[in-house]
């Protein structure tokens, strides 16, 4: 599964032979043929079997929000970090590309990805966002338009310093927990600012 998750996300469905699955796996080519059959089937129990594993790193993200809450931008800054491994987590990863490569030739996939996992992430960031402007600490009229916002911002800053590296400013082309820390605080503040006053 994690050979076929590889050779998927980097060639693409059509691009990847059974044959190449199997000649990646320590098992032999029958035995890849005897368990799945066909490269349809591989590919089907592959999103299955990451999604579920996505879904794990979703759950764990999301614990710890459910008793009494800090102030806003000491809670801000912790779903921050959690959001952020969310989408840094290297199986999670590697599915959101094969799934946006395959999106075209197998829509249902896109629709998988947007129910099981970007659905839970907004319902997790919106109750938190709602949770936080009842107690007074947010001001929001929107908070599912404003969970959008908050998880484009990390994201977003994510991608920019882990990605694109210094072309999008950051001090170092591989920035440390520091440096990522620091940009996230940065979101966390603007954000917290936007929202912080009626």
């Amino acid at each position: 599964m994690e050979a076929a998750l590889g050779l998927f996300a980097r060639q693409g469905y059509a691009a990847t032979a059974l044959d190449e699955i199997a000649a990646a796996t320590p098992v032999s080519r029958q035995t890849v043929y005897n368990h799945f059959g066909d490269k349809e089937t591989l590919f089907r129990a592959v999103v299955d079997a990451h999604l579920a594993a996505t879904l794990d790193v979703l759950r764990e993200a999301s614990s710890g929000f459910h008793g009494p809450l800090p102030d806003a931008e000491s809670c801000l800054n912790d779903l921050a970090r959690r959001l952020l491994a969310i989408a840094s987590n290297p199986r999670a990863a590697s599915l959101r590309r094969l799934l946006q490569a395959e999106g075209e030739r197998q829509p249902e996939l896109l629709a998988l990805w947007r129910d099981q996992v970007a659905a839970p992430v907004f319902a997790e960031v919106t109750g938190l966002l709602a949770r936080l402007a009842h107690g007074g600490g947010l001001y929001l009229d929107d908070p599912t338009r404003a969970a959008g916002q908050f998880i484009a911002l990390v994201w977003g800053t994510g991608w920019q310093l882990t990605v694109l590296g210094t072309i999008a400013g950051a001090a170092s082309a591989d920035p440390g927990e520091r440096e990522l820390d620091a940009a996230l605080r940065s979101c966390v503040r603007l954000f917290v600012r936007g929202y912080g006053q009626p």
